[in-house]
């Protein structure tokens, strides 16, 4: 007999991207990080820090909390930090997440929605996103699963794994409607930092002005630092205040936090730099790899692109493996559902390691094409 609940009996848990270790030199695609790579002169500042380790971390996070402030212009008592935007969604689901209690998510999206939810006691409900519409959000089509009855709605913006972006009164009809029915929105904006029309889109200014709306967003992929697990949420009040309950204790360490607050002090340049990197490669890999037979690309939005493999003749888990022979890795979307067992997902990098991809698709679907080829009669 099993110790477990019995219905954590057969649970997995979500496959993500990033899995590069014992696998020695490669490249890997299969994380949606900066391109930069993190800030240069934080190396030092950790080195300067390093003997604060010694002490338990503050769990307010009031520094990281009062730089926060400064940087998205909220008040610090709308936001909370975890360890990394996950936790939030974890300390969410916990705090709001009745069992039985019905929950929509899009689909195919971040799978950790879904995954807390249901450790909840939660019923998560998945409402496709049309290949056909470009994996566009169909307002009117959600709103057809939305009743009084169901607890929260989790939308991703720009969305995991698609790289769509939908557009600010897109997601705020959203928001309004269910705050009418009585109903929660957690939307995550773990990659909009990676957009230039990021701010202008992004729900964060909206939050006091809506009790039902929460927002999530990231600091370690903008920063390429997912080894530091920091995150942060913004909410009404009484939202954070509930959320604060359920949160890990001391979730988020000191050099964490510490290292967090330089950053946002002193990111300007950097995040413009970024932007403009991460716009001019992405149209790049966009269009080359678009060129090559095999290939449906997606238009991203995104630091990351959407891609169907479908035309070549086999599927995504073949692909990625023809990639690791060649040294790359890439996020292979079965894992989102059988249906996107023909997708990869690739992240942006710099040009030169974006070619060394381009110029490996290209191998690969020439090799695949080949061994697809009907034999020539004798």
């Amino acid at each position: 007999m099993t110790p477990a609940k019995k219905w954590l009996v057969g649970v997995e848990r979500p496959r993500h991207g990033g899995d590069v270790w014992g696998r020695g030199d490669i490249i890997d695609f299969s994380c949606s990080l900066n391109p930069l790579g993190p800030p240069s002169e934080i190396a030092s500042f950790i080195m300067n820090n390093l003997d604060k380790v010694s002490r338990y971390p503050d769990d307010s996070c009031s520094l990281l909390k009062s730089e926060l402030s400064t940087f998205i212009g909220v008040a610090d008592d709308l936001i909370t930090v975890g360890c990394g935007s996950t936790e939030l969604i974890k300390a969410f689901a916990d705090a709001f997440v009745e069992p039985g209690e019905r929950v929509i998510v899009a689909h195919p999206t971040y799978s950790e929605y879904a995954f807390y939810c249901r450790l909840a006691g939660g019923v998560v409900e998945a409402v496709p996103l049309d290949e056909e519409r470009g994996f566009a959000l169909d307002v009117d089509g959600l709103f057809e699963h939305i009743d009084s009855d169901v607890k929260a709605v989790f939308l991703c913006n720009p969305n995991n794994p698609t790289s769509r972006l939908e557009p600010k009164k897109k997601v705020m009809e959203v928001v309004e409607e269910c705050e009418a029915r009585g109903t929660l929105v957690f939307v995550d904006e773990a990659f909009m930092d990676f957009l230039r029309e990021g701010k202008r889109s992004s729900c964060v200014p909206e939050v006091e002005n809506h009790r039902n709306l929460f927002v999530s967003r990231s600091l370690t992929k903008i920063f390429s630092m997912p080894g530091f697990r920091v995150g942060y949420g913004v909410g009404a009040r009484e939202l954070v205040g509930f959320i604060d309950k359920v949160r890990l204790s001391w979730g988020v360490g000191v050099l964490e936090q510490l290292v967090a607050a330089e950053l946002l002090r002193k990111c300007g340049p950097y995040l413009e730099k970024t932007v403009s990197l991460v716009e001019q490669e992405k149209n790049y890999l966009y269009r080359r790899i678009s060129e090559t037979a095999g290939y449906m690309v997606f238009r991203p939005d995104a630091n990351f692109l959407f891609i169907s493999v479908r035309e070549l003749g086999v599927d995504a888990a073949t692909v990625r493996a023809l990639l690791l022979g060649e040294g790359i890795l890439v996020r292979e979307c079965g894992s989102f559902g059988k249906e996107y067992s023909t997708f990869i997902r690739v992240g942006v990098k710099k040009r030169s390691l974006n070619e060394v991809l381009v110029e490996a698709l290209k191998r690969i679907s020439e090799k695949v094409q080949t061994s697809l080829a009907p034999a020539k009669p004798i």
